[in-house]
């Protein structure tokens, strides 16, 4: 019965459709009292969360709501406070800030609670980590219906993908490349030809965890992972789109085109490199922090480095 199962779930997950038996998984482990999180990570790194209940499931995992049920409504309410605070500071300090994008009224927000609002009091971009924000906000804001959604689930991610994988960013584009010339040998050959790798913002790529890269709807799946606690998920990804996209990068005889091919990846790619990015982390055993019923944890096939 164990293995009907595991081979059931794995064929739902390889051809990207949830079995039933998932959604009704997380509706028993949200009747917990208090919720565990642990289990909520573990469901996040093995089956990636029902669509209905996402955006909770991120604020559970993410410390926006408290694990007990019963203090949810009053934790929130103090959420909503503390923006609207924020946002009539911002009005004070700046009342230009009313004419800004949205991403820039949240990066502004951001920032007073900080307290590194800049001498010159305006919220545009200064550094990198704050253009790495706005991405992180323009590609959150697709998920979420409010401005406090957006505020608090678009602060703590950043705040948690930093911590999570920030001393080993600078080997990820080895590990990449390491996967891609055991997956395919001629797609390397040819893309280390064109010194893809050196034109491509790979690095941009990986420290906003593919945000405004990925189409939405892979996007958030690849985003379950993160929250879940899974750094190697960020360097599947990036060989799944080369193989995914394979025939036309092949077709394509220099980095500028690729790259600017790679900008704007087809909507209708998007499942099948989520789905190539799962299958990758399968093969190479990478292990995740739980005790995973998959056949593929005992597979002794080799795992590359930093893949936890």
């Amino acid at each position: 019965m164990d293995q009907e199962r595991n081979f059931r779930t794995h064929y739902y997950e390889k051809v990207g459709f949830r079995a039933v038996e998932e959604k009704k998984s997380i509706e028993i482990l949200l009747k917990d009292q208090p919720i565990k999180r642990e289990k909520l990570i573990q469901f996040c790194l093995r089956y990636g969360v029902p669509a209905m209940y996402r955006i909770y499931i991120w604020k559970l995992i993410l410390g926006i709501l408290p694990l007990n049920q019963s203090n949810q409504d009053y934790v929130w309410q103090h959420r909503q406070e503390h923006v609207r605070e924020l946002e009539r500071a911002a009005t004070l300090l700046v009342p230009e800030s009313n004419a800004f994008s949205l991403e820039q009224k949240i990066l502004g927000l951001k920032l007073i609670d900080e307290g590194c609002l800049p001498l010159n009091k305006t919220f545009l971009v200064t550094d990198s980590s704050d253009s790495k924000f706005v991405s992180i906000v323009q590609a959150t804001s697709s998920f979420v219906s409010s401005d406090v959604d957006l505020f608090w689930i678009s602060t703590k991610f950043y705040k948690h993908s930093q911590e999570l994988f920030v001393s080993n960013l600078v080997q990820y584009p080895d590990d990449i490349i390491q996967c891609l010339k055991k997956e395919d040998v001629k797609l390397y050959q040819h893309l280390s030809h064109h010194q893809l790798m050196k034109s491509l913002p790979i690095m941009e790529w990986l420290s906003t965890c593919y945000a405004n890269v990925l189409p939405e709807n892979a996007l958030e799946r690849i985003w379950d992972r993160v929250i879940g606690g899974s750094s190697a998920v960020l360097i599947y990804v990036a060989v799944s789109i080369f193989l995914i996209l394979r025939r036309p990068l092949l077709a394509l005889q220099s980095a500028s085109h690729m790259v600017n091919y790679l900008s704007k990846i087809p909507e209708d790619c998007g499942d099948r490199i989520v789905n190539e990015t799962l299958e990758l982390l399968h093969k190479y055993a990478v292990q995740f922090p739980v005790q995973s019923e998959s056949p593929s944890n005992d597979s002794g096939r080799k795992v590359l480095k930093h893949c936890t």
